[in-house]
């Protein structure tokens, strides 16, 4: 067995130098797919990089390793589901008008005014969350509108480590701001029965649904859990199979990519203010289990509110940052004609981060 191990380890080594040799070896191929070979590289063999300079710190996990496991973590999180659900035909033309746009259009322009030396795997980790945010029959010029405002977003303001907002969650909100019906329309049912070749290439037919909030709002009936759970109700790309999105979230813990204190702290108080407050106000507010299962709260809370950039970086703020953001959701989905709030939560908990983490220094350090 050791054995075994050993020569699939030999092979992948030599395949992955070949490879690597030939990207250094062609710019054009080093400018556009550098840093996205680095970062699966890395996250395959782990870096081979020391610190030139203290402090020093005993962790193999740098920025490409981490965009690589966000790149690993989307891919089975959401677009193989969405795949499985929606059909090859409804995903792959948004991914692909998404990178074009915002990674080799946008980004690749904004290097070469900057002088940079080649684009930022970072590219491709907005873009793919671009499809993610919305409804299946969205228009691919809307995934490229979102992709580009996204990716422009980012470098004004510094790129990868300076964003004071999540890029991908403003490019959302300003699609929202700019086309708000073709933002919140298009809700396609998925396909829930035995995949065939001609559901997995094109899905089902377009038939249009509310999406479970909408409804509950509309009717205040709530959707079958186990549904919610396994992708057969309408949504968004990103929040099609939650079981999916749960495990990849996990994943992401585990390995440390996401700080595991985030989604525990959201999620914990969605269904802890939604209890008290469904309780309270009774059909007003949604029950907390229905709170948890539908919407993007899940994508929200592994996905997007870990965004270390954008969160605070003490550990107890990560806490405040986490029941912050449960408590703006189950106040926006129970209190305003606004169905879905995770957006809005994690956005305005964004700009609250830097308040909060400079409360915590001057707290803990009598400043």
């Amino acid at each position: 067995m050791k054995n075994t191990i050993k020569d699939i380890e030999t092979i992948l080594n030599e395949n992955l130098n070949r490879i690597e040799a030939f990207i250094h070896s062609h710019p054009k191929v080093n400018f556009l797919f550098g840093a996205l070979f680095e970062a699966a590289d890395g996250l395959i063999r782990s870096t081979r990089d020391t610190a030139k300079n203290p402090p020093f710190i005993r962790n193999s996990m740098d920025v490409k390793q981490y965009m690589g496991g966000i790149l690993v973590a989307l891919f089975f999180g959401w677009v193989v589901p969405a795949i499985y659900f929606y059909g090859f035909l409804c995903v792959i033309p948004k991914l692909i008008v998404s990178f074009v746009v915002g990674v080799f259009v946008v980004d690749v322009i904004w290097v070469i005014l900057a002088g940079e030396e080649r684009i930022n795997e970072g590219g491709f980790v907005t873009c793919l969350f671009i499809p993610a945010f919305l409804p299946p029959q969205a228009p691919l010029w809307l995934i490229g509108v979102g992709a580009a405002i996204s990716i422009l977003f980012r470098n004004i303001l510094g790129g990868v480590g300076h964003n004071l907002v999540n890029p991908a969650l403003f490019g959302r909100l300003m699609l929202t701001i700019c086309f708000p019906t073709m933002v919140v329309s298009g809700w396609q049912e998925p396909s829930t029965g035995i995949p065939t070749i001609q559901s997995l290439m094109h899905g089902v037919d377009a038939v249009t649904h509310a999406t479970p909030l909408i409804a509950f709002k509309e009717t205040g009936e709530t959707a079958s859990f186990l549904s919610l759970m396994f992708g057969a109700n309408t949504g968004s790309l990103g929040e099609t199979c939650r079981v999916a999105l749960i495990i990849t979230g996990i994943w992401l813990c585990v390995k440390r990519i996401a700080n595991w204190r985030i989604p525990i702290a959201y999620l914990g108080s969605v269904f802890i203010f939604s209890a008290i407050l469904s309780a309270i106000a009774g059909k007003t507010v949604a029950p907390p289990i229905f709170q948890l299962l539908s919407g993007g709260l899940i994508f929200g809370a592994f996905f997007m509110a870990t965004d270390p950039i954008t969160t605070t970086y003490s550990q107890s703020g990560k806490w405040i940052f986490g029941i912050g953001c449960g408590l703006i959701t189950v106040i926006i989905r129970g209190y305003t004609p606004i169905p879905e709030g995770v957006m809005y939560a994690i956005l305005l908990m964004n700009l609250l981060s830097i308040p909060i983490q400079s409360i915590i220094l001057k707290i803990k350090y009598r400043m």
